[in-house]
């Protein structure tokens, strides 16, 4: 019975062929070895006994394998030693004197001599000179000017020559290329098919004009908008090559074919916690009204403590539909929880701008109705607010990135000028943070600052008053159980927020994680670090295919009203 195995070093090469078969190879690189290992696997299979003809084979198969190296004259020595149980053939190689790059010569014709990016190359490869001729360097040449041809619309690019010439009396090489790239194509009209929005507004979506040059880069980010604006299932893009070439215009028509996302989605999920117990939410969802981009989007939670119904229509601006629209929201709420009994009805018109970098800003104004009882205070309060906020998140990954942050700034300010029952301003910043120091290691870090200045503070609705404790704002006490309190020990909400929270996640197999954490902050009045509340806690994550989800039990170390053990389960990012 046979069987092969190879064994590979710089100095011995050891090959086994049968049980009573050993070749080994000396003096050759394993860079090199593997070029030659599949052939001398192949004629082993094919040789039975060592003669001249095997043994020309294997000086050949050498020779050829390291020729792509720069190595044209290697020397070659054979013996071969036979024992009783077996045989072993010893091949020794001198690699001998290498072949040099010694010159390219690189002439362009067409556009493409004013391309920078052509010049880049070269004077990349020109650096080389010097260097050990390899073959997969000037091939590496020849793709580059290909690739590139085609990635930046020079479609009728032709490489008119390619020569690899050897001097083996001087041990040099020299390159010769000659390039036509021809006509540089431009982006030229956009054809659309079974679209349902308006053209206008998905030229404005494309991020090239018409007349501009082609660049692959920009179809796909084109591709990517498009795709991202949520009105479509599926889109398509072809580039009319042959189209632009018979119009000899060189303006390059794009087919793109969409298909419609449909007109309704209908979302049901269910969760629970210790914090307020089961929950129920529902999600009615339109992407897309009209020709026009609108989009509407229903929100229904229940839980035993709040109910919320909350009602948003998109517009989009059709100078720039992703970067620019307006929201106009609608909503109610109503709660039962802890100390505060509330119905709050709300409109808001917001005005948003999302920008290539990442950050995203908005200018709002809010309309706020709200009957509410805070500990033994009860109110009617009408506010009107403007507000503007400031947001960014980046990140390397999807479900669990592995480097990512996002920031959010958020001002509101109230004013009695104009009809508001209350004068405030409202600040309030949250940051995340994501790293992880190697492979299946993650840290995150949390903050959360707040304040509200105000000198009627019993006025301020509950949903603007700062409360803490739970998921996501101090894990291990109950649902916004942390609060300053009245005499009566009762929760009546804080004017100043400070959360803070650490977590360690290992990947412990394939997309399960386990997490350990810890949380502190407060809710108060006055900041006094000394009462600061905190908890400890473990958990699980999976990255599941629509998002992680998590599970955790979390200890809190301030006893605060009994308190016990705390447990989540939660899905949705971490940024």
């Amino acid at each position: 019975m046979s069987y092969f195995v190879f064994f590979c070093t710089i100095a011995i090469v050891p090959l086994a062929y049968s049980a009573n078969f050993i070749i080994n190879i000396e003096g050759l690189e394993n860079k090199f070895y593997q070029n030659i290992k599949k052939q001398l696997y192949n004629i082993m299979q094919e040789e039975t006994i060592i003669n001249s003809y095997f043994r020309s084979r294997i000086e050949k198969i050498i020779k050829e394998g390291l020729k792509p190296f720069g190595y044209y004259e290697p020397k070659i020595g054979l013996s071969f030693f036979k024992k009783k149980i077996s045989s072993i053939l010893t091949i020794k190689v001198i690699l001998g004197r290498p072949v040099i790059l010694s010159g390219i010569e690189t002439e362009l014709q067409g556009e493409v001599k004013k391309d920078h990016d052509y010049e880049k190359i070269i004077k990349n490869y020109i650096s080389k000179i010097g260097d050990i001729q390899n073959d997969s360097d000037y091939e590496s040449f020849k793709d580059k000017f290909n690739n590139l041809a085609i990635r930046k619309g020079y479609f009728d690019a032709i490489m008119v020559k390619s020569q690899l010439g050897i001097l083996l009396n001087k041990h040099a090489s020299y390159w010769c290329f000659n390039f036509n790239s021809g006509k540089r194509y431009k982006f030229g009209k956009i054809l659309y098919k079974f679209s349902q929005i308006n053209e206008d507004y998905l030229n404005n979506i494309a991020p090239f004009k018409y007349g501009e040059f082609y660049t692959s880069d920009q179809l796909v980010e084109f591709y990517r908008r498009l795709i991202i604006s949520d009105w479509f299932s599926s889109v398509s893009i072809t580039p009319l090559i042959l189209n632009a070439r018979k119009s000899n215009s060189y303006n390059l028509p794009m087919e793109v074919i969409l298909t419609p996302k449909s007109k309704n989605f209908i979302d049901l999920g269910v969760g629970y916690s210790t914090d307020i117990g089961p929950r129920i939410k529902a999600t009615w969802n339109k992407p897309w009204i009209n020709s026009y981009g609108q989009s509407f989007i229903s929100n229904i939670k229940f839980a035993n403590r709040e109910q919320l119904i909350d009602i948003l229509y998109k517009i989009p601006l059709k100078t720039s539909p992703l970067e620019q629209f307006y929201v106009v929201q609608t909503g109610f709420k109503r709660t039962s929880l802890n100390d505060t009994q509330a119905n709050t009805s709300t409109f808001n018109v917001l005005r948003n701008w999302n920008f290539s970098n990442g950050w995203q800003y908005g200018f709002n104004m809010h309309w706020m109705f709200s009957n509410f009882t805070q500990a033994n205070i009860t109110n009617k309060t009408t506010l009107i607010y403007f507000g503007a906020n400031v947001n960014r998140i980046r990140k390397r990954g999807d479900i669990m990135p592995m480097w990512g942050d996002s920031q959010s700034y958020l001002i509101n300010y109230s004013d009695d000028f104009w009809k508001s029952d209350v004068d405030f301003f409202i600040l309030q910043t949250k940051h995340v943070w994501i790293r992880s120091p190697s492979e299946g290691h993650r840290f995150i870090l949390r903050g959360n600052l707040g304040l509200i200045g105000t000198n009627t503070f019993e006025k301020i609705p509950p949903d603007l008053r700062f409360f803490a404790g739970g998921d996501g704002k101090i894990r291990g006490y109950g649902y916004q159980k942390i609060s300053p309190e009245d005499n009566q020990g009762r929760l009546i909400g804080a004017s100043k927020l400070l959360i803070a929270s650490i977590e360690y996640q290992y990947n412990f197999t394939k997309n399960w994680w386990e997490a350990v954490f810890i949380d502190a902050g407060e809710a108060v009045n006055d900041i006094n670090f000394s009462k600061l509340k905190s908890s400890a806690g473990v958990g699980v994550r999976w990255a599941s295919p629509v998002g992680p989800i998590k599970f955790d039990f979390a200890v809190p170390f301030s006893k605060l009203n009994h308190e016990k053990i705390q447990f989540y389960i939660g899905l949705g990012a971490e940024l």
